[in-house]
């Protein structure tokens, strides 16, 4: 990322998305993407990357709706599960058969329907 941010950005955007290159939502997030400066791309990934707040779990006692696509590269369902399990209130786990760490961009047909159903309370806690 930091010797080519670029080539990073290029190979970044269709794995975390999950979509072929030519698709619409890999271009538009590589857009974006390549927006950003690279030096406050790199300081916001070694944020994400080395922060760790599972200590922080049992403090959210807000009920939680978790999203998960059943491909996400980035965030494995076992990510959701273990979120779902150390949550100090309610939660709900809707693992999606959707790919790519951004769902909303590459199967927006399937987390639309989700995200209505959360809105309206059809959900079970």
């Amino acid at each position: 990322m930091r010797s080519n941010y670029k080539a990073w950005c290029s190979g970044f955007a269709p794995l975390c998305v999950g979509g072929d290159l030519e698709s619409v939502s890999v271009q538009e997030f590589s857009r974006t993407l390549f927006n950003i400066r690279p030096d406050i791309a790199l300081s916001v990934a070694q944020t994400i990357f080395q922060s760790d707040v599972r200590t922080l779990l049992p403090l959210v006692s807000v009920p939680c709706h978790i999203v998960q696509s059943t491909k996400d590269l980035a965030v494995p369902v076992v990510v959701s599960e273990y979120l779902h399990k150390h949550l100090g209130g309610d939660s709900i786990v809707e693992v999606m058969p959707s790919e790519g760490h951004l769902p909303q961009l590459s199967s927006p047909d399937i987390v639309t329907p989700v995200l209505l159903r959360h809105i309206q309370h059809d959900i079970a806690f």
